[in-house]
């Protein structure tokens, strides 16, 4: 297993703390647009064996042509990584789909998505922590002094909940699923259908929202406090628009990627983790 060459393409301080716990773990790792003295793509076609394990980042791709990879000022395109390949290596990446998951097919090249349901729990946790830095660096007022509001009741609300609730932080949960709202009552939390926010927002300092569509209505920016901060962490389409709430004088800090960008070696070595094991199970 550890014979295998590995080699990570692209990818941000996750990836960096990613290549050291499997350098500590025995493995000979190379990079590729990791770092921006290592995008060379000639070494990295010639680097590349009948054998190697190729890992891409999370995401694989932003834009489903080009592989992410942030740190260089090169880029390589998905097919010129995948013409390097064959049906003996092996590709790790965070969510693969588009057209990074249809040329894998096509081409029979081996994949594994490791953002997978126990990654996903994971990294909830570590968004939770991110959010709470962010919230930390934008008061002026002790944290449990604080009126908190979370839309959405996902595992990334779940976890932001439980992490200001023990915290002693007044927060206050609007989901539309009753079962979620009552969850949310049993654990300390007060909790409203969505349709209630809009009457409420005025009396918030934070509002988080988790979920990806426009929950957050021109209504709803009317009523937030002027005081008050929004932090986004839902993905594209997100959960307002943010021209309408800058219109409406609200404050939105678009908080995306943040285990990447709070806890890079505790999510890199995750990811890591999960690499090795599943080495050690094809082994």
């Amino acid at each position: 297993m550890k014979n295998r060459n590995i080699i990570i393409v692209g990818g941000d301080k996750r990836q960096k703390y990613l290549k050291e716990y499997l350098e500590n773990e025995g493995f000979s790792v190379s990079s590729y647009g990791l770092f921006d003295w290592d995008d060379d793509t000639d070494k990295l076609k010639s680097t590349i064996d009948e054998n190697a394990v190729i890992i891409l980042p999370l995401p694989a791709t932003r834009n489903g042509k080009t592989i992410n990879m942030p740190f260089s000022k090169k880029e390589i395109t998905v097919d010129r990584l995948l013409s390097f390949l064959g049906k003996d290596n092996l590709v790790f990446g965070g969510i693969i789909k588009g057209e990074l998951l249809s040329r894998l097919r096509e081409t029979d090249i081996p994949f594994v998505d490791y953002y997978d349901e126990s990654f996903i729990e994971k990294n909830a946790v570590l968004t939770a922590f991110g959010t709470l830095k962010i919230i930390l660096e934008h008061i002026d007022f002790a944290l449990p002094m604080g009126e908190y509001a979370v839309t959405g009741y996902g595992r990334v609300a779940k976890e932001t909940v439980n992490l200001l609730s023990s915290l002693s932080c007044n927060v206050t949960v609007f989901a539309r699923n009753p079962s979620q709202r009552e969850d949310a009552n049993i654990k300390g939390s007060k909790a409203y259908p969505i349709t209630s926010l809009s009457s409420l927002a005025n009396r918030f300092d934070i509002i988080i929202n988790t979920v990806p569509y426009g929950i957050i209505t021109e209504d709803i920016a009317k009523n937030i406090n002027e005081k008050c901060k929004v932090i986004e962490l839902a993905s594209a389409p997100y959960g307002m628009d943010f021209e309408i709430m800058r219109k409406n004088g609200v404050d939105v800090i678009k908080a995306f990627g943040l285990p990447g960008k709070y806890t890079p070696k505790t999510a890199g070595e995750i990811i890591g983790k999960k690499i090795q094991e599943y080495l050690q199970k094809e082994e």
